[in-house]
């Protein structure tokens, strides 16, 4: 079997979802960045990519990683994530109260 060394792992942040794939990478001590896809997305349209399939966004991501090459940056622990999670549930409760 082919053993691939990455470099670099982009991955957009997608307001949680994209978790499980953190603590998979991190735990594998791969270098992982996450991007804001709202710049992916410009730089998808400044490429004049505007098709939007799940192929087409990682070939985008790929292209953003190599064109722009975001810095690594450490990865939040479990604690942190988790402190984050508690905090945003207490803004949706204090925003549902007011």
């Amino acid at each position: 079997m082919l053993a691939l060394v990455p470099h670099l792992i982009v991955a957009e942040a997608t307001g949680g979802l994209e978790r499980l794939l953190i603590a998979e990478l991190a735990a594998q001590k791969l270098p992982l960045v996450l991007v804001n896809p709202r710049q992916v997305r410009d730089f998808a349209k400044a490429s004049g990519q505007l098709a939007k399939t799940d192929a087409l966004d990682a070939r985008v991501l790929a292209a953003f990683g190599i064109a722009i090459r975001p810095a690594i940056r450490p990865l939040p622990d479990e604690q942190a994530l988790e402190l984050a999670d508690l905090v945003g549930r207490r803004r949706q409760l204090v925003d549902m109260m007011v």
